[in-house]
């Protein structure tokens, strides 16, 4: 997701110029990207620290719990919602 952060921030495009509204939105969502990478990684983080924990204590039970749930949700809900915005933004390009 990080990599697909700075790409929305430099709008990448391979055939033709970035429109003034895709320059306006690359980088608040670029930088969103970048935080929910950044929150991912925490999240991912904390799993295997308090994984490797109560490995020490024999007692390790390996599976996400509700944090991870919500994280994640979150991460789909905005793919999903930034894509509606870029074939919209790509719709009236066109």
């Amino acid at each position: 997701m990080a990599v697909v952060s700075v790409a929305i921030m430099v709008s990448f495009h391979l055939k033709n110029e970035p429109s003034p509204v895709e320059r306006r939105i690359a980088l608040p969502i670029g930088l969103l990207f970048w935080l929910l990478s950044a929150a991912c990684l925490a999240n991912g983080l904390a799993n295997y620290v308090k994984t490797v924990v109560k490995y020490g204590r024999r007692r390790a039970l390996v599976q996400s719990g509700w944090k991870t749930q919500v994280t994640f949700t979150i991460v789909a809900c905005a793919i999903v919602a930034v894509c509606v915005l870029f074939l919209s933004t790509n719709a009236e390009k066109e």
